[in-house]
């Protein structure tokens, strides 16, 4: 091979190799997806592996629980007998074990699984769970005129209407912590049962 072969080789492969990195940057692609999120935070970014989460999960509406419809629910008489849930608080059903929510509620299979931080902001704005009825409306007005889930059906109102969301470390902190203490209590707490905060977060 001439050596005017040689260069003409060579300048060949360059402009192929240019034209195959331009093209790399004009073809559009689907992204890669690994499941596994970086969640910068103040306390040291979190590590959060997606896919090994939901292999330990039920359902996605462990962790969203805005899949979750309450005005569908269950009938309790589909797996009880003689049950009637007007003799139990709401409070008192979420502390049954063997219960989660999607054992009473639907879910809604046409709705997308959220952002925590869609709901749940970086500042707490109140101590307070709920709003008071009294402001947005007169004082005549009470909570009981409407159930829970007539409330619901109102036009343009959703549960940020009346409820103050946690703030979103509040809200990580309670959703992890809730399986990680009953899943590796040994990983994730010390021994005199302090949160173990290393095991999540990066320094």
């Amino acid at each position: 091979m001439g050596k005017s072969d040689k260069w003409l080789l060579l300048t060949f492969l360059t402009i192929v190799a240019g034209v195959v990195g331009v093209a790399g940057y004009w073809v559009e692609s689907e992204p890669l997806n690994i499941g596994r999120y970086y969640l910068p935070n103040s306390g040291g970014p979190v590590m959060f592996e997606h896919k090994a989460h939901t292999d330990l999960t039920d359902g996605c509406e462990s962790c969203h629980h805005d899949l979750l419809l309450s005005d569908d629910r269950y009938d309790c008489s589909d797996c009880h007998e003689d049950f009637v849930a007007e003799d139990f608080d709401h409070t008192d059903l979420k502390t049954i074990e063997a219960h989660s929510c999607g054992t009473c509620h639907q879910i809604d299979e046409s709705a997308q699984a959220q952002s925590c931080r869609n709901c749940h902001s970086s500042v707490q704005e109140t101590d307070e769970v709920s709003t008071a009825c009294i402001e947005c409306h007169d004082a005549e007005y009470t909570a009981d005129l409407l159930t829970h889930d007539e409330m619901r059906e109102v036009h343009d109102q959703d549960c940020g209407s009346c409820h103050y969301s946690r703030v979103i470390s509040v809200a990580y902190h309670e959703q992890c912590n809730r399986c990680h203490f009953v899943e590796n209590v040994e990983l994730f707490a010390s021994q005199e049962g302090n949160v173990r905060c290393e095991m999540c977060h990066l320094k």
